[in-house]
């Protein structure tokens, strides 16, 4: 398991995470762009909302074990081109390190890729795979791509996973009357990794990043793409986020109409 440095030991309510919601949910700017499930991001209203494991470097590594697993015919440099057009540049793509990483070190300070690397297994990806996504991410570094460094220790106090139009900033206070603790979220958001899924699923195909004997179905790409971002994101959590309670968080019409929903514990 991963050592997250004085990783703060409270969790948080279904009560509280309600209370939280009335300050903590913003309007997305663009829904295509992506941050990590880390809760050391800023609070700000320019923030990803699209929040999955590893940002962009994740799903690159995604697209990779679902040809692994579901045997499709992968082409390294179509899939990478694949993502780079679904987020709209690669003035959009992110990934992140953070400041106690080694300086230079690509990926050194994001617990989802450092995971991936640690157990390649897992994660159905080979060595070669994930040489080539760090030294393609170092490329892109120097052609316009933003690699966030994250600061501070990690003090997630909850795993959200979030349905509906609007983002969650991960950093938190919680009010005088409930001790004015200070946390984050470990935040994941379905709507917008699944509306995104839907696009790369289409670009995955034209571009022939993906092929098999008869043909592929874009739903079907887009099934497999989910599935397997699922279990990417739990093996994640089970090593990061060990013992917290997860809630969903679905937003109805307006900001002011969700429902919280508890889903248990990660174990």
């Amino acid at each position: 398991m991963l050592d997250f440095l004085h990783m703060q030991k409270f969790t948080l309510t279904k009560q509280q995470i309600a209370s939280l919601l009335f300050d903590t949910v913003y309007d997305v700017k663009n829904p295509l762009m992506s941050r990590c499930i880390d809760g050391r991001y800023e609070n700000n209203d320019l923030l990803p909302a699209l929040a999955i494991p590893g940002a962009d470097a994740g799903e690159l590594a995604l697209i990779f074990s679902t040809a692994n697993t579901c045997g499709f015919s992968l082409n390294t440099e179509y899939a990478l081109k694949a993502l780079v057009d679904a987020v709209g540049g690669v003035q959009n793509i992110r990934f992140h390190t953070d400041s106690y990483a080694e300086r230079n070190k690509i990926f050194g300070g994001c617990g989802h890729m450092k995971q991936v690397d640690l157990d390649l297994e897992s994660y159905n990806l080979t060595k070669d795979q994930m040489d080539f996504i760090s030294t393609q991410f170092k490329q892109m570094k120097e052609r316009g791509a933003q690699e966030i460094v994250l600061q501070g220790d990690h003090r997630e106090a909850a795993v959200l996973f979030v349905k509906g139009r609007y983002g969650f900033w991960p950093q938190f206070k919680l009010g005088r009357e409930e001790g004015g603790k200070e946390g984050q979220l470990f935040i994941f958001h379905n709507t917008f990794v699944d509306a995104r899924h839907h696009i790369l699923a289409k670009k995955l195909i034209e571009s022939k990043a993906f092929e098999l004997e008869g043909g592929l179905e874009e739903e079907y790409v887009y099934s497999v793409l989910s599935d397997m971002c699922e279990t990417h994101l739990m093996e994640t959590v089970k090593h990061l986020a060990q013992g917290l309670p997860i809630y969903e968080v679905e937003f109805f019409e307006s900001k002011n109409r969700f429902e919280v929903k508890e889903l248990g514990f990660v174990e």
